[in-house]
């Protein structure tokens, strides 16, 4: 039996928060270390941002040791998130089947607007130099780690459109990228 490590991934502001609930399986949870740091810093935890990584680091460990499915929101937007996955496709952890949902645009600024105004709406900051780093670097990662996921599901986003992308609707950053053939049947 496999186990389901889901990652929803994307640059800062491209709505995983907002819509990545709606592609994974109502039954696993989804580990989001952004909302925990938010919550505790609702809370007034002066170390909001640590507390959560301890919180989300605990809950991934807890689910390896007892083998249960979980979706994780992150950016893969630098090496190191690759290098944190790579620790959990350690061989002790064969029976685990990556899956990944990728969030991305062909418009960077729609991420730098969503990310401003989730700030301004009492969400952490994310700099606009940050998101455009992240942003280039998210599909050349990608293309250099595809080997890790079983299968991948791609999110086009577009002003106000979200759409999972199929082979009838196909985006141009996934052309040009050419990630087509890794487009579900």
């Amino acid at each position: 039996m496999n186990i389901y490590f889901i990652f929803i991934a994307g640059p800062p502001g491209i709505g995983k928060s907002t819509y990545g609930r709606e592609l994974v399986p109502h039954h696993i949870p989804i580990i989001d270390h952004d909302l925990a740091a938010y919550q505790y810093k609702k809370k007034g935890f002066a170390d909001y941002s640590q507390t959560a990584s301890v919180k989300v680091n605990q809950f991934i460990a807890q689910s390896l040791a007892n083998n249960t499915d979980f979706a994780l929101e992150l950016n893969l937007g630098y090496q190191s998130h690759y290098d944190y996955l790579l620790t959990l496709s350690l061989p002790k952890y064969k029976n685990r089947a990556f899956h990944l949902i990728l969030f991305f645009t062909d418009d960077v600024n729609l991420c730098m607007i969503r990310a401003k105004a989730r700030f301004e709406n009492g969400g952490h900051l994310v700099s606009n130099e940050v998101i455009e780093e992240m942003y280039k670097n998210t599909i050349p990662l990608l293309k250099d780690h595809l080997g890790l996921f079983k299968s991948i599901s791609f999110v086009s986003i577009t002003g106000s459109e979200v759409e999972e992308v199929t082979v009838h609707n196909i985006p141009l950053w996934l052309i040009n990228n050419d990630l087509v053939k890794y487009l579900k049947a």
